[in-house]
């Protein structure tokens, strides 16, 4: 505690203290200061400090710290044997963001390839395009592959064009490169990248046209979404995820329509059904285009996963609450990924029916959706069976009275006050005995409400 009090004293020397909390401390009273280089090194020092509490400190100061030798001190670090230290200069030299630039491309000049490449995927991510001519530079006269390979992202991430004719110049060199430079020049995007990807395209395995269908759609034109449609006869799998995504983009982009064939419809229905969730996004955006239960299926499946996905297809899947409800009895189950959220839409679907979508249901749909929805009465999610107890009451009143003594068996405390607040509006002997039940819970809160109401009914 002494040592505490003394810190202001003389933080410096205690950046060498024993004890981590003073370090730490020590730390955060230095980066308050103008400090000189000499200080700062000594500051910069403590990102290979043993303790991880002294390099969260050390992390965020120098990170938020607009002293000009901070940067010029960390590089040196990235040399580090360490790989903890090594990480965290970079973190802190990306934290800093252009501030740093100078210092990291004056390090290109004495590193060696290793450094190299951590340094130039930094200033890649940096995204600063004064890094940019030492880049191309070292992509010019440096034969190691992960050089060159970090180059190339690092120039694509810059956007930058003059280096376009380099970057061509490595493509045969190797064929490991072939993807990273598609997606470069992609990013790049000039008339001249877009010729190479058509003049290459034929030439390519699956694993470097993935990356030029992707760059298609980012720097693609007219000609380039018509060819990609002829392309859906061709390819299958994977290959399929970039191709729905770059049709959805260039259609986009110039107002072009789709064909609403077969093909293309189920070309969107697998990358529905299989893709990652970047290319689902553009996959549910043209999948509003098509009708079917086929369609509406895809939309159940995947709903819930994303909100901005959610927002896409919700408008297809109101279209048709009775088609909906049919399709809904062959995918709702317990193990549903996305169960509360198929809950959700149905309970919203539901309140804005007011039952008319019955109407379109035979007796069996109706018995097999009722079915569907008292499976989740004994869910262990708490949400999920406040959603079941909901759908049941506003979907069929007589069959939820049925299944009221396995509702009433939830020990939910907040579960149990929105029964009583569903049971409150039922004029029914069945209801009222639920409430008398819950009158005497163990919950206080639960009990006293209960008697309220019991209280009002009778003054009724």
């Amino acid at each position: 505690m002494d040592q505490l009090a003394n810190l202001h004293g003389n933080p410096l020397s205690q950046l060498i203290s024993t004890d981590p909390a003073i370090r730490s401390m020590a730390v955060e009273t230095l980066m308050n200061d103008n400090l000189d280089e000499d200080s700062v090194k000594a500051v910069c020092s403590l990102v290979s400090d043993t303790d991880k509490g002294v390099r969260n400190s050390v992390d965020l100061m120098l990170s938020t710290s607009s002293n000009p030798f901070v940067s010029k001190c960390l590089v040196q670090y990235i040399s580090s044997n360490d790989i903890s230290t090594r990480n965290l200069a970079g973190e802190i030299l990306l934290k800093i963001g252009s501030n740093s630039v100078g210092p990291m491309t004056d390090a290109l000049l004495v590193s060696n390839n290793d450094d190299k490449k951590f340094l130039i995927d930094i200033l890649g991510l940096i995204g600063d395009i004064k890094s940019a001519p030492a880049i191309l530079d070292i992509l010019k006269n440096n034969f190691n592959d992960n050089v060159v390979m970090a180059c190339i992202e690092a120039l694509g991430n810059l956007n930058y064009s003059e280096a376009l004719d380099t970057i061509l110049l490595v493509y045969e060199r190797n064929e490991l490169y072939k993807p990273t430079i598609i997606e470069a020049i992609g990013k790049i995007g000039t008339p001249k990248a877009l010729d190479f990807i058509f003049l290459k395209y034929n030439e390519e395995d699956e694993l470097t046209k993935f990356s030029m269908i992707e760059s298609l759609g980012l720097i693609g034109n007219e000609e380039a979404f018509f060819f990609l449609l002829s392309e859906l006869n061709e390819i299958d799998g994977p290959l399929t995820w970039p191709a729905v995504e770059s049709i959805n983009s260039l259609k986009e982009k110039f107002e072009l329509n789709v064909p609403y064939d077969e093909r293309m419809k189920n070309m969107v229905l697998k990358t529905v059904d299989e893709a990652p969730e970047k290319y689902r996004k553009a996959a549910a955006n043209l999948l509003t285009l098509f009708d079917g239960e086929d369609t509406l299926l895809s939309c159940l499946k995947i709903y819930g996963n994303d909100f901005e996905t959610d927002e896409i297809i919700k408008p297809k899947i109101l279209e048709k609450p009775s088609t909906f409800f049919e399709a809904l009895i062959s995918i709702l189950n317990e193990d549903s990924a996305n169960l509360k959220s198929l809950l959700e839409l149905s309970l919203e679907i539901i309140s804005i029916e007011e039952g008319a979508f019955k109407n379109y249901l035979t007796s069996i749909q109706l018995r097999n959706l009722t079915d569907t929805f008292t499976r989740c009465i004994d869910n262990p999610d708490e949400e999920i069976r406040k959603l079941t107890t909901e759908i049941l009451f506003a979907f069929d009143q007589k069959i939820a009275i049925l299944f009221l003594d396995k509702i009433l068996e939830d020990e939910n405390v907040w579960n149990k006050l929105r029964l009583l607040d569903i049971l409150s509006t039922i004029d029914s002997s069945e209801a009222e005995q639920g409430i008398v039940k819950l009158s005497s819970d163990k919950e206080e809160m639960v009990s006293e409400r209960a008697r309220f109401i019991l209280s009002q009914k009778s003054v009724a």
